[in-house]
Parts: structure tokens; sequence; C-alpha cells
């Protein structure tokens, strides 16, 4: 689901009505007509803190967290792989909707439609995998022979495996500043006999 979730995000990026020029500026520091990556790296660190919050508490309810074993059982002790638990009604009520489908419009499925579905939904998953892992190799400018053949294709010069490289320097800065401020530095190594 998360792969599969990255794969559409990085496809809906690339896209005009996103990356375009905004009336209202989604984000503060918002630059237009940039790269996925770059999208990312231009949030600021606390939005970027509060998109993982969300993504953290929806994974721990997903997992049971706060829950008894009438409710859910983890897939580990015998529940349902693929399941998620019903989040309608919780936090105090707040949640007037479900995440799978919030206004109740989709027909029940029988056993074998279940299980025809979760099939889909592993190989989809695994499709989404090697899709947004070409996606971002291409766009490191490594050679992935259907893209490349896309005119614009969005290239990044940035570390993708750091997500967080520009938004901890001001702890650097902070420590530089205290550092000066201190005085001069004690070489322990001297004391050392």
């Amino acid at each position: 689901r998360v792969a599969m979730a990255a794969f559409l995000g990085f496809c809906a990026q690339c896209t005009d009505a996103v990356k375009g020029p905004h009336p209202i500026l989604p984000y503060k520091g918002f630059v237009e007509n940039v790269s996925p990556q770059e999208q990312w790296d231009n949030i600021p660190g606390f939005g970027k803190f509060q998109i993982l919050v969300l993504i953290g508490m929806l994974e721990s309810y997903g997992e049971g967290a706060g829950m008894d074993e009438s409710e859910y059982v983890h897939y580990t002790k015998g529940g349902k792989p693929g399941f998620y638990p019903s989040i309608k009604g919780k936090a105090f009520g707040q949640i007037p909707v479900d995440l799978f489908d919030p206004f109740g419009i989709l027909p029940g499925m029988t056993d074998e439609e279940k299980v025809r579905g979760l099939k889909a939904e592993v190989n989809n998953g695994r499709a989404a995998m090697l899709a947004i892992f070409a996606l971002l190799s291409a766009s490191k400018g490594l050679v992935v022979p259907p893209l490349n053949s896309i005119p614009g294709f969005p290239l990044y010069d940035g570390n993708v495996m750091v997500p967080f490289s520009n938004d901890f320097s001001w702890i650097s800065g902070t420590a530089r500043r205290v550092a000066e401020s201190s005085g001069p530095a004690i070489d322990l190594r001297a004391l050392d006999m």
C-alpha cells in the first residue's frame, strides 16, 4: 500500500496541477516546476514532521494499538493478513467515516472475492515497488528503458536516501554558535598522562 501511494504520489506531483503555479501557496517555500523530490525538500521540517506523525498514527492503529483482542487480532497471532480495523467513531467520536469505503457504496464481497482481491493487492504492491524504484532511478539519470523516452522527465540531483538532509542545518549552526561563545576549547588529550 505504501509503494502504491508513493507511485501515485510521484505521478501526481509531476502534473501541472500540483507543481505548477498556485494562487495560494500550498506551503511556505513553495517553488514552481520542480521534481517531486525537490518538492519534498522544499517542505519545511515541521510540515514533514506532521506528515510522518499522521502516517505513524495510522500505522500504529492498523497494528492494533490500544485495542483489545475482541476488536482486533494481529496477523502474527492468528488474525487476517491485510485487515485494517474500522476507524469510524474512534478518537472520541471525531472520525465520521472509514478509510475503506467511507460512504458505504461498495457492494459486499464473498470470501472467494476477498481472497482474489488480496492476491491482486499483493501483486499490485509488488508492481508498485518496482515502479517507484524505476521512477527514482530514472530521476537520478540512470538508464531505465521505458522512462528514458519521456521528454522532460523530472531529474533530481539530490540524494533520495537522505530525506531530511536540509532540515537540521539549524542544529549545526546552533552548536557552532554555542562552541564559539563558550571560550577557548580545552584539549582533553593534553591532560591525559
